[in-house]
Protein backbone atom coordinates (compact mmCIF):
# COMPACT_ATOMS: atom_id res chain seq x y z
CA UNK A 1 0.00 0.00 0.00
CA UNK A 2 1.57 3.45 -1.13
CA UNK A 3 1.68 6.47 1.86
CA UNK A 4 2.12 9.79 1.69
CA UNK A 5 5.93 9.84 2.49
CA UNK A 6 6.39 8.04 -1.01
CA UNK A 7 4.22 10.41 -2.94
CA UNK A 8 5.87 13.64 -1.53
CA UNK A 9 9.63 11.46 -2.77
CA UNK A 10 8.53 10.05 -5.84
CA UNK A 11 7.09 13.81 -6.89
CA UNK A 12 10.53 15.76 -4.85
CA UNK A 13 12.81 13.18 -7.20
CA UNK A 14 10.72 14.51 -10.36
CA UNK A 15 10.62 18.09 -9.56
CA UNK A 16 14.56 18.30 -8.56
CA UNK A 17 14.92 16.53 -11.83
CA UNK A 18 13.45 19.06 -14.04
CA UNK A 19 16.71 20.94 -14.09
CA UNK A 20 18.15 17.92 -15.97
CA UNK A 21 15.42 17.85 -18.78
CA UNK A 22 17.48 18.69 -22.27
CA UNK A 23 15.82 20.69 -25.17
CA UNK A 24 13.66 22.60 -23.87
CA UNK A 25 14.38 26.03 -22.37
CA UNK A 26 14.24 27.60 -19.20
CA UNK A 27 10.50 28.69 -19.33
CA UNK A 28 9.61 25.30 -20.03
CA UNK A 29 11.39 23.86 -17.05
CA UNK A 30 9.86 26.72 -14.94
CA UNK A 31 6.33 25.34 -16.10
CA UNK A 32 7.46 22.09 -15.27
CA UNK A 33 8.24 23.18 -12.21
CA UNK A 34 5.35 24.57 -10.91
CA UNK A 35 2.98 21.82 -12.57
CA UNK A 36 4.48 19.40 -11.10
CA UNK A 37 4.36 21.14 -7.65
CA UNK A 38 0.89 21.64 -8.11
CA UNK A 39 0.75 17.69 -8.86
CA UNK A 40 2.60 17.08 -5.65
CA UNK A 41 0.64 19.60 -3.78
CA UNK A 42 -2.67 17.71 -4.59
CA UNK A 43 -1.70 14.17 -4.52
CA UNK A 44 -0.30 14.83 -1.03
CA UNK A 45 -3.43 16.00 0.01
CA UNK A 46 -5.63 13.21 -1.13
CA UNK A 47 -7.14 10.70 1.18
CA UNK A 48 -5.25 7.82 2.67
CA UNK A 49 -7.85 5.31 0.21
CA UNK A 50 -6.85 7.05 -3.08
CA UNK A 51 -2.89 6.78 -1.77
CA UNK A 52 -2.34 3.46 -4.07
CA UNK A 53 -3.47 6.15 -7.25
CA UNK A 54 -1.48 9.07 -6.22
CA UNK A 55 1.16 6.73 -6.15
CA UNK A 56 0.84 5.59 -9.87
CA UNK A 57 0.38 9.15 -10.81
CA UNK A 58 3.67 10.32 -9.31
CA UNK A 59 5.44 6.90 -10.62
CA UNK A 60 4.15 8.08 -14.19
CA UNK A 61 5.20 11.56 -13.90
CA UNK A 62 8.21 10.01 -12.87
CA UNK A 63 8.53 7.78 -16.10
CA UNK A 64 7.43 10.51 -18.30
CA UNK A 65 10.39 12.82 -16.98
CA UNK A 66 12.53 10.16 -17.54
CA UNK A 67 11.94 9.64 -21.12
CA UNK A 68 11.63 13.59 -21.72
CA UNK A 69 14.88 13.49 -20.40
CA UNK A 70 16.74 11.36 -22.82
CA UNK A 71 19.88 13.43 -24.82
CA UNK A 72 18.28 12.05 -27.62
CA UNK A 73 14.69 12.91 -27.82
CA UNK A 74 12.34 10.08 -28.69
CA UNK A 75 8.82 11.32 -29.69
CA UNK A 76 7.90 7.77 -29.18
CA UNK A 77 8.88 7.15 -25.86
CA UNK A 78 7.80 10.93 -24.90
CA UNK A 79 4.13 9.71 -25.97
CA UNK A 80 3.93 6.32 -24.63
CA UNK A 81 4.79 7.96 -20.85
CA UNK A 82 2.67 11.25 -21.93
CA UNK A 83 -0.18 8.49 -22.43
CA UNK A 84 0.50 6.58 -18.74
CA UNK A 85 0.88 9.78 -17.18
CA UNK A 86 -2.61 10.92 -18.34
CA UNK A 87 -4.37 7.49 -17.79
CA UNK A 88 -3.07 7.65 -14.61
CA UNK A 89 -4.30 10.80 -13.74
CA UNK A 90 -7.93 9.98 -14.98
CA UNK A 91 -8.50 7.14 -12.20
CA UNK A 92 -8.10 10.48 -10.25
CA UNK A 93 -11.09 12.50 -12.19
CA UNK A 94 -13.89 11.76 -9.85
CA UNK A 95 -12.13 13.39 -7.24
CA UNK A 96 -9.35 15.32 -8.13
CA UNK A 97 -10.10 16.79 -11.64
CA UNK A 98 -7.18 19.06 -11.25
CA UNK A 99 -4.54 16.31 -11.42
CA UNK A 100 -5.53 15.07 -15.44
CA UNK A 101 -5.76 18.89 -16.02
CA UNK A 102 -2.03 19.28 -14.46
CA UNK A 103 -1.05 16.00 -16.18
CA UNK A 104 -2.23 17.06 -19.87
CA UNK A 105 -0.46 20.41 -19.26
CA UNK A 106 3.27 19.01 -18.26
CA UNK A 107 2.81 16.48 -21.47
CA UNK A 108 1.41 19.17 -23.85
CA UNK A 109 4.90 20.51 -23.44
CA UNK A 110 6.59 18.19 -25.12
CA UNK A 111 4.03 17.32 -28.00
Amino acid sequence: MANNSEIKRTMKLVIDAVDEVPHVDEAVRRDLRRLFTSLRDILTRLPEARWDEAEMVADQAKEFLASASLDRLNQTMIRSSSLGLRQAAERLDDIAPRVLILSRQATNLFS
